[in-house]
């Protein structure tokens, strides 16, 4: 768990993106999650014994296996824990399951986090109905431009296929069309997956109460002009409390996160 908080307080960029976009279905990783947390199986004997994965070298299916483990069954703590295994029941819809990949691989990569919430979102709601490769490649270069000191040495073919991964890795998620051409699908979280977002944006800011000013906030899918009234009349349903002063908007969470899934999809 110590490995997650290392992650999101140093800033890691990584190309994991590459591999997890390159999987031929994104369902998989249900496979993989539910492998964890059950006691007769594991994500070694999925990837390795019975090759769900359908790689054909051991050199790929030890890399899928090492970065399926940190991009989506890394937590921050055993509440984290608890949240995700309540999460991948059979009664939680698939679109929410979706929404709450990307939440889980925000939390554990953070050049995901930061090209979707600024390219892919900023995209979405500009009023465009397509984004590409493009959009990616040129976030990613004036990036490493301003970050020298990161020292990130990602050569041009790099950038290039960061940026294909990416939009495979959201067309097959649901967010975009499967198309050469990526077109945005509607995206509109359920009540119920606005209630957990709260959950995985206390995760990420665990100190911090306001929800304006947390980083996960532009990939929650509301936008930013609606998310008072959204989060409102959720809150009179008791999910949560939430209180607004006209600057910060405060929200307290009210069930635990092993129970919250039993609350909602009760």
């Amino acid at each position: 768990m110590d490995e997650l908080n290392n992650t999101i307080e140093l800033g890691v960029y990584d190309t994991a993106i590459n591999i997890i976009g390159g999987l031929r279905d994104i369902t998989v990783i249900f496979k993989a999650i539910d492998s964890h947390f059950s006691q007769s199986d594991s994500l070694e004997e999925l990837v390795n014994q019975r090759n769900e994965f359908n790689l054909r070298t051991e050199k790929s299916r030890t890399r899928i296996e090492r970065e399926v483990r940190k991009g989506f069954l890394q937590f921050k703590n055993e509440d984290h824990q608890d949240l995700i295994q309540g999460i991948f029941s059979e009664r939680v819809p698939l679109q929410d399951k979706q929404l709450v990949l990307v939440w889980q691989f925000a939390l554990n990569n953070r050049l995901f986090r930061e090209i979707t919430s600024r390219v892919f979102v900023k995209t979405y709601y500009s009023g465009r109905t397509s984004i590409s490769k493009d959009d990616i490649t040129a976030y990613l270069k004036e990036f490493l431009l301003q970050n020298e000191s990161l020292q990130i040495r990602w050569s041009e073919n790099t950038i290039n296929t960061l940026s294909t991964k990416y939009l495979n890795l959201m067309s097959k998620l649901g967010f975009l069309s499967p198309r050469r051409v990526k077109s945005f699908k509607h995206i509109r979280p359920s009540s119920e997956a606005q209630v957990l977002f709260l959950y995985f944006a206390k995760l990420f800011s665990p100190n911090a109460s306001n929800i304006l000013t947390n980083e996960l906030l532009p990939i929650s899918f509301i936008s930013s002009e609606d998310i008072q009234n959204r989060l409102k009349k959720l809150s009179l349903k008791d999910f949560f409390n939430m209180n607004f002063n006209g600057v910060a908007l405060n929200i307290e969470l009210t069930q635990s996160y092993k129970g919250v899934c039993d609350v909602l999809y009760k």
